[in-house]
């Protein structure tokens, strides 16, 4: 500050405006700024001026400093945002340390609005060449961009297609082990025109800018949520955005890419320019989906009609003999195990119209099943393997699948029971019905082993001690459990025959199909040879093979009564014998005579006729397949 005590000498000169003394070299005031060497006029006083201008500059610098920290509200068709840093109780602190850059204080907010933001078009084909996924993305850094993990994987060319059609490919890129992105560039000899990459800067102006929407961007607020190798995951406060770029002082740092992925991105690498791919993207596919048994899927289904059925077949279960690579939730939709075993159904009801049934089977063992792990898939097959092999091979199929692979949950659980328990129950049936009584047994004791709950199965024993007359067995197995109300009306029915086959004690029950007019029966003759007979009311006497004769030794000379018999192949004279007896479900009867003949087309056969016949009361009822004979 200069003096105001100056000596009253020539060299100084009083203000004429202020009175203030000054050097008298001064042209101007020290005080007011009035001219020293000019007669003041008699003007009013403009002293106020400065004071305006003054305060006119502190109201800006207030303007522009509140603009630059205050969120506007955000357009519905873009959106910007201002960065700041998550509070101390956000998911931030939770989070391993990374090395941000260092916070710089808040500037005012740049003009991003003039910003060029080129836009491509990234195509992903799979090994066969079939378009998997394709997605608009932002360019940076020179030819850098950004896309989501779920999107590439599986890719095995990815091209980038620009506006003006020129195509360009993405060679090599930088990601991590489990990060959701992954940014990618085209060949490090080409160079196209974009905005600069550069890490995200905490505390500085951050702005959105929407790809498919003109609007200008605007401030907002992005929180922290999860860090991984170069990015950091951050959300939105208003949830998901359309595809986006965000940008910081006219350079792109981070990413938005709506139905992709619902979640926002910024960059804390490398500034773009001097980045370096760390990938190949040939290694990466080999790495995230080679040999596997989604690669081995896709391949199955990039077969085409010129392939046929069968050989599209075997492709799809030579594929789960691989092991799978992705994930649940990174697997795209087509290759999802639902979709898959659609397809392979398909094709197995193709190849049985085809004819191809016990071909198709064979192609899915148990380790295929067990490593398909789907009990419809299951079904299908064990159904051909039934048709084709028997049920005792399905289900010797079904419970090696079982084996190596159990089943995941309750649900799945059930299925396969259920499964299994329909399968015993028609091996029975069929054993029941084809009258191999000790496979049947056999079958059921299996059966009881895997399913000791199945009353269905259970009651298999019950049905085939009937089948062997043993009402005792049969009524100790039935009255040993307690049955719901599905099974009542079975129970009922198995009470019903264990009462008949009560009152058939001490007589001779011939069970045969209901309906038939052939009931056939198997006798002992003379306590040793046994002979098929069928039951005959027409014919008069019992009738045997010569075969029959010489096995019990009777030598037929012309002493032998000789009988007139009309067969369908016209009158024969047949010799009589004497059989010694005929036994027939523990009844021996002796003395009984017989004709020796070959019985037309049935050389084997014999008749049980009405002299053998007239020894017994007969109840005979067609309907249900029983003939009663009492002895008298």
């Amino acid at each position: 500050m200069m003096d105001t005590n100056l000596a009253d000498d020539d060299k100084i000169i009083d203000c004429p405006q202020c009175g203030i003394k000054n050097p008298i070299e001064s042209d101007i005031c020290y005080s007011c700024g009035a001219s020293l060497h000019e007669v003041p006029s008699k003007k009013a006083s403009r002293s106020w001026i400065p004071v305006v201008f003054f305060i006119l500059f502190i109201a800006s610098a207030l303007f522009f400093y509140y603009r630059a920290n205050t969120t506007s509200p955000l357009s519905s068709k873009a959106k910007t945002v201002a960065a700041s840093q998550p509070s101390s109780t956000s998911k931030e602190a939770e989070l391993p340390e990374k090395d941000l850059p260092p916070e710089e204080p808040a500037e005012s907010e740049p003009d991003v609005e003039q910003i060029s933001l080129p836009v491509g078009l990234v195509q992903i084909r799979d090994i066969t060449g079939n378009l998997i996924s394709e997605i608009s993305v932002p360019l940076c850094g020179g030819g850098w961009v950004a896309l989501p993990t779920r999107v590439v994987l599986g890719g095995y060319q990815w091209m980038l297609q620009l506006s003006s059609g020129n195509l360009f490919e993405i060679q090599g890129g930088i990601i991590g082990d489990q990060d959701k992105i992954g940014l990618w560039r085209i060949a490090d000899d080409q160079s196209l025109e974009s905005p600069d990459l550069y890490p995200w800067s905490p505390g500085r102006p951050l702005t959105w800018l929407a790809l498919r929407s003109p609007d200008p961007p605007e401030p907002t607020e992005v929180e922290v949520i999860s860090r991984q190798k170069n990015f950091i995951t951050v959300s939105i406060p208003d949830g998901p955005i359309e595809s986006g770029a965000f940008i910081q002082d006219d350079r792109l740092v981070g990413w938005t890419f709506g139905d992709p992925i619902d979640a926002a991105f910024l960059w804390t690498g490398d500034e773009g320019r001097s980045l370096k791919a760390e990938i190949r993207v040939d290694d990466y596919y080999r790495l995230t989906f080679g040999n596997s048994r989604e690669e081995e899927i896709v391949l199955a289904l990039g077969l085409g009609d010129d392939y046929s059925t069968l050989d599209r077949l075997e492709a799809f279960a030579r594929a789960f003999r691989f092991d799978t690579k992705l994930s649940a939730d990174q697997t795209p939709d087509h290759l999802k195990p639902e979709a898959v075993v659609s397809q392979v159904r398909l094709l197995l009801a193709r190849a049985v119209q085809e004819g191809f049934a016990v071909q198709a089977a064979s192609f899915f063992d148990a380790e295929v099943l067990a490593r398909a792990a789907d009990v419809s898939l299951l079904s299908d097959v064990i159904i051909l393997t039934a048709e084709s092999y028997g049920f005792e091979e399905a289900i010797n199929l079904t419970e090696n699948v079982i084996e190596n692979g159990p089943p995941k949950n309750d649900l799945e659980k059930t299925q396969l029971t259920e499964l299994r328990s329909g399968l015993y129950q028609n091996w029975l049936n069929a054993l029941l019905e084809g009258g191999n009584i000790q496979k049947a047994w056999q079958a059921y004791e299996r059966g009881g082993r895997q399913l000791p709950d199945d009353l269905n199965i259970y009651l298999f024993g019950v049905k085939l001690a009937l089948a062997e007359d043993d009402w005792m067995t049969a009524e100790e197995l039935l009255t040993a459990k307690d049955y719901p109300a599905a099974l009542r009306d079975q129970v009922s029915g198995l009470q019903k025959q264990i009462s008949e086959l009560k009152g058939q004690q001490g007589k001779i029950a011939i069970r045969f199909v209901p309906g038939s007019r052939l009931i056939p029966v198997t006798a002992s003759l003379n306590r040793g040879t046994p002979q098929d007979f069928i039951v005959d009311t027409g014919a008069s006497m019992v009738t045997i093979p010569y075969s029959t004769a010489a096995d019990l030794g009777i030598i037929i000379t012309v002493r032998n009564p000789r009988r007139k018999v009309f067969t369908a192949g016209g009158v024969v004279y047949a010799p009589e014998v004497v059989l010694a007896s005929i036994t027939l479900e523990g009844f021996e009867t002796n003395d009984v005579k017989a004709l020796v003949m070959d019985l037309p087309d049935r050389p084997d056969l014999g008749l049980l006729g009405l002299n053998y016949l007239s020894r017994f009361g007969m109840d005979l009822n067609t309907d249900e397949g029983v003939l009663l004979l009492t002895p008298k």
